[in-house]
């Protein structure tokens, strides 16, 4: 699930390239092993997919909701673009007026770098620009921030047999810098991972564990979203550790985690993901969910 925060030039080098790009698969998918999109950070796959993450935690004092849809699309088998936004709904405790609106609107270019079906390897690179004023007044801000990234997944599948109850579990991960262009605002750097563990690879791949019903669906995962801003930033850095679980289906995912603050600096309350994702490829495999151009 794409959830870009910002970024945006490179896109005629990404078409350029994307021309000559090796064949990718919609979903985060390398070999056997399927990545399920993570709720509070990009994944590392080009996809044709919309998705719906809601979050609620209390933020210094006050209520804060969030809802992020986003929407991907690829234009080749490597190359896709993506547009999000969140709808933000602020509850002070103090009696004031709640704040509620959509935030600035994020368009992005994605483009597959590699797949590696032996080694369970993927990787992505992204260039977003959140643009300025095209949210509302109080929620958006004035300025852009242009965000490049990379994004990548490596799954646990060539362990040898002695620790093949392991092969299921994966690693995940997403870097990417945020520059605004109001150069009194600090830059921000975000390092993000999840380490998961598939049920359906271990059913499928490793031994039949005899699961059933809706867990045999399911990925165990924690996801671990961090910030660190540059000068002039009282809070250097700042996190969530997201333990929850995804079930993964063939048309769609869904999922649900706890946020719990990584540090002091971050809060003191525990909130919750609920996130919802559509694989287009697989609805309408001959229409939205294939590549406009092959």
């Amino acid at each position: 699930m794409i959830r870009v925060r910002a970024l945006g030039a490179p896109v005629i080098a990404l078409l350029l390239v994307a021309a000559v790009a090796p064949a990718a698969h919609a979903h985060a998918i390398a070999g056997m092993r399927v990545f399920p999109a993570t709720m509070s950070f990009d994944d590392p796959g080009v996809a044709d997919e919309g998705s719906w993450v809601f979050s609620n935690i209390d933020n210094g004092g006050a209520n804060q909701n969030v809802l992020n849809g986003a929407f991907a699309k690829r234009l080749t088998h490597s190359f896709g673009i993506v547009a999000s936004s969140d709808y933000q709904y602020l509850m002070p405790q103090s009696g004031t007026q709640p704040a509620e609106g959509w935030d600035n609107v994020t368009v992005a270019g994605a483009y597959q770098l590699f797949v590696h079906p032996d080694s369970e390897s993927i990787g992505m690179v992204q260039f977003a620009d959140t643009i300025g004023n095209s949210g509302n007044h109080g929620i958006g801000t004035p300025y852009s921030t242009y965000t490049p990234e990379f994004a990548f997944g490596k799954g646990f599948g060539g362990l040898p047999h002695r620790w093949r109850m392991l092969r299921p579990m994966a690693f995940t991960g997403a870097l990417s810098v945020g520059f605004p262009t109001d150069p009194t605002v600090p830059r921000t750097l975000n390092w993000s991972f999840s380490l998961q563990y598939s049920i359906p690879y271990l059913q499928d791949f490793v031994r039949d564990v005899g699961i059933k019903g809706p867990f045999k669906n399911m990925v165990p995962i924690v996801e671990v979203p961090m910030q660190t801003c540059d000068r002039g930033c009282a809070d250097h850095t700042t996190g969530y550790i997201n333990p929850g679980v995804i079930w993964i289906g063939h048309y769609l995912q869904w999922g649900v985690e706890a946020q719990i603050p990584a540090n002091s600096r971050t809060g003191n309350s525990v909130g919750i993901l609920l996130g919802m994702d559509f694989y287009f490829d697989d609805i309408a495999p001959h229409s939205l969910g294939a590549p406009l151009f092959n």
